[in-house]
């Protein structure tokens, strides 16, 4: 039997969900457009802000939120206010720790803010893949696009330095920390040259004594979650492993499918995968499964006992959910009856012989008279006489199905290429061309082109623009819109080696 859990209640919305944060009394969820729509833990919509550019990243900061746009500002939310308290950088990454805001910008810069903008520190650190800053800790950590990882304190003063191997690529895909310092980063390579070091593995980072341990792990790393006494790391192939603060490691489970999320419930792990949560122990024991109508993307803790279930089926124009959950509610057995709701029958019953009853026996023999037979076979034949046809009725029929077609929007199709492998120069850096020009509308033309990047950052409103690239993965989507309002979006990838 599979215990199963029931939403407390479900959020639609009719956009693709690229960010959601948890605040306070609520959460907030935008698509990366200029609104951020905002829901109290009922999953009620209690206001809509409308930004100056569209929105590239969210940070809950105390009892506020920090919104960073693709127009260079960064703004300070409240209940009742909005307050400009930066402006006039293109930021990538940002976080927040101890009352301090970390943004990551454009030329390789990281600068520390406090709550009023005002500039504390900033150091060049070249262009990142990750920003990552613990709660109540005074120290942060980044992966720069190289496969550089670093862990400095809130002045930027390097307290630990790893670069990657020289004779292989490598990247790192995620992050995740405690509060005593203690970091563990997950390194995956291309595997250039073969040897005995793992193609994935999970590095524990200590910022004070330096590398703690290395673990191999069974695919590349997508997901991490500091837990009392060691991590829970989620991996591609569907793999959840313990490792131990002593470096044991055990599989907790199988997803199936990529983990795309780590909670912590109580000392439990929750996890999402493709369609399903669940909630189990460390040592594998699964506590209740939970169904979302489309793939889950993210999990927010809201407290008081929800937790949100982001959906995302990277469609524009369809449907999106947010399942609200209490992981504490009573479960059920999916499409198991209870053992008192089974009947048995009791087959030596006559109803069960296979007899005709004497009712069914006196309506048999009941049988119609040679001439009722054929009096029904005249009234068969008189209604398979083809009747005749109104042509000028048929011909209104047509014009009236010309007019409904032709008031139909197809929408446009959009072609972002083909996926790209290119080869840095001898700066390390690739210049790229993004060519959107085989995008086509079926029934109009495109009016309006948008390229932006994974982040949301506007590239060019045209169907071919050039970027320049560091090594690394690169995920761009172009946007495309008809004559008549309908949009349609394309994504490629480029990877710079």
């Amino acid at each position: 039997m599979r215990p199963t859990i029931s939403a407390v209640s479900e959020v639609e919305v009719n956009y693709p969900i690229r960010l959601g944060i948890k605040i306070k009394d609520g959460f907030a969820i935008s698509s990366g457009s200029k609104e951020l729509e905002i829901f109290d833990n009922q999953g009620l919509k209690i206001k809509t802000h409308i930004l100056e550019g569209n929105i590239t990243q969210l940070i809950h900061f105390n009892d506020s939120l920090i919104v960073v746009t693709s127009s260079s500002n960064v703004s300070l939310l409240s209940d009742d206010s909005k307050e400009s308290i930066f402006y006039g950088i293109n930021c990538n990454h940002a976080s927040s720790s101890g009352g301090d805001i970390f943004l990551s910008v454009e030329n390789g810069d990281i600068l520390v803010l406090n709550q009023n903008g005002d500039l504390k520190a900033s150091k060049n650190c070249g262009e990142l893949k990750i920003l990552h800053t613990p709660e109540n800790s005074n120290s942060m950590a980044i992966a720069r696009d190289d496969g550089t990882f670093i862990i400095m304190n809130h002045n930027l003063e390097v307290l630990q330095y790893s670069p990657p191997a020289e004779d292989d690529i490598e990247v790192i895909t995620h992050i995740s920390s405690n509060s005593d310092g203690v970091f563990v980063v997950s390194r995956s390579s291309l595997g250039v040259v073969v040897d005995d070091r793992p193609v994935n593995r999970a590095e524990i980072w200590d910022s004070k004594s330096g590398l703690l341990g290395i673990t191999e792990l069974p695919s590349q790393a997508t997901s991490s979650l500091a837990m009392k006494n060691g991590f829970v790391i989620g991996c591609f192939e569907g793999e959840l492993l313990w490792i131990g603060s002593n470096q044991e490691t055990h599989l907790i489970s199988n997803q199936g499918y990529s983990v795309t999320g780590l909670l912590e419930w109580e000392g439990d792990v929750i996890a999402s995968s493709w369609f399903y949560s669940q909630r189990m122990s460390l040592d594998g024991h699964i506590k209740w499964n939970f169904e979302h109508p489309t793939l889950i993307s993210g999990l927010l803790n809201l407290g008081g006992e929800l937790i949100a279930l982001i959906g995302d089926n990277k469609k524009v124009g369809e449907r999106n959910y947010i399942s609200l959950i209490g992981p504490n509610n009573k479960v059920s057995d999916e499409n198991n009856p209870r053992d008192d709701e089974i009947l048995s029958t009791d087959f030596s019953d006559p109803i069960y012989s296979g007899l005709l009853s004497e009712t069914e026996t006196a309506e048999a023999s009941e049988r119609n008279s040679i001439d009722q037979i054929e009096e029904i076979i005249s009234d068969i034949k008189e209604s398979l006489v083809e009747p005749k046809h109104d042509e000028e009725q048929d011909e209104d029929i047509l014009r009236d199905l010309v007019l409904s077609a032709k008031s139909i929007n197809i929408p446009p199709v959009a072609d972002a290429g083909e996926d790209i492998t290119i080869t840095s120069n001898d700066e390390s850096k690739a210049d790229v061309i993004l060519d959107g020009s085989k995008s086509y509308d079926p029934d109009g033309e495109i009016v309006s082109w948008s390229w932006n990047s994974e982040i949301g950052r506007l590239l060019g409103e045209s169907p071919v623009v050039k970027v320049r690239l560091s090594p690394g993965v690169h995920i761009f989507s172009l946007t495309v819109v008809d004559n008549k309002g309908a949009k349609s979006v394309s994504s490629m990838t480029v990877r710079v080696v």
